[in-house]
């Protein structure tokens, strides 16, 4: 499991956008958004590095947990 704070979340569209990025990485990643918190944690093979750089990519700065 692999888990991240990301500040700049802060809406249900955020979410659906930080969960398409890593889908696009990992179609099968298990993910689970928490706004209240601003985490989310993936359940995935793909690697940390490559995660980070698809949200950074959709606009979002993650800070890894």
């Amino acid at each position: 499991m692999q888990r991240y704070k990301i500040e700049d979340m802060t809406c249900g569209h955020c979410a659906s956008t930080v969960e398409k990025a890593i889908r696009g990485v990992d179609p099968k990643a298990d993910i689970n958004v928490d706004l209240r918190t601003k985490e989310v944690t993936v359940g995935t093979v793909a690697d940390r590095a490559v995660i980070a750089q698809a949200l950074n990519a959709a606009g979002y700065e993650s800070l890894p947990l």
